[in-house]
């Protein structure tokens, strides 16, 4: 019986967790379709920064951007927008301006895809004549804008740790030198 009661609440838990977070993905459960007069437009302005990653403007005509309404009812013209690099989402935005952290984001070096899809409020997609509404660019990732691998970092980690240990094996080896040097000296005694 409790197998049965088991199995029953978390067939129930898978339901209501992914019915729920559904419409946050690329798969949104409904679009905005939007006849191409009137409908928001977007470009990108994507400019390589000296420190790294791109700065990328989001210039929208049509779309009033109300990060304070994310998730929220959807309301004509209203939204925000999904970055999308190499075809996976990686970030919302709610206003025209982001940074693209390659360091975080890209995992291979090479022209990729980095695009923007305008959504409303309630996160589903504004189409027109079924397409997205939407921007993209390719962008050039060089090995330089990678995170450090694994190995990488673990070689970093252990030639930290090795030194860390080199250190305390000098200085133990110095305590324990002064300290049979102190025994070894005779005792003084007072008043002679």
């Amino acid at each position: 019986m409790k197998l049965l009661a088991s199995l029953l609440m978390g067939s129930i838990l898978i339901l209501t967790s992914t019915a729920s977070s559904h419409a946050h993905t690329e798969g949104a459960t409904s679009v905005h379709e939007i006849s191409a007069q009137g409908a928001p437009t977007v470009k990108l302005d994507v400019k390589r920064d000296p420190t790294g990653g791109y700065n990328v403007r989001v210039v929208t005509t049509d779309l009033l951007w109300k990060p304070e309404s994310a998730s929220m009812e959807y309301v004509f013209g209203q939204g925000h927008a999904h970055v999308y690099f190499d075809g996976v989402k990686i970030m919302r935005i709610y206003n025209e301006w982001f940074h693209l952290n390659l360091f975080q984001f890209a995992k291979k070096s090479g022209t990729q895809l980095l695009s923007v899809e305008l959504v409303g409020n309630d996160h589903a997609p504004y189409t027109t004549e079924g397409a997205p509404i939407g921007s993209e660019e390719l962008i050039t990732v060089l090995e330089s804008d990678l995170a450090p691998t694994t190995r990488a970092r673990d070689g970093n980690y252990f030639a930290f740790i090795g030194g860390g240990l080199l250190v305390f094996g000098f200085a133990t080896t110095i305590l324990a030198l002064r300290l049979r040097r102190n025994r070894a000296k005779p005792a003084t005694q007072e008043g002679r």
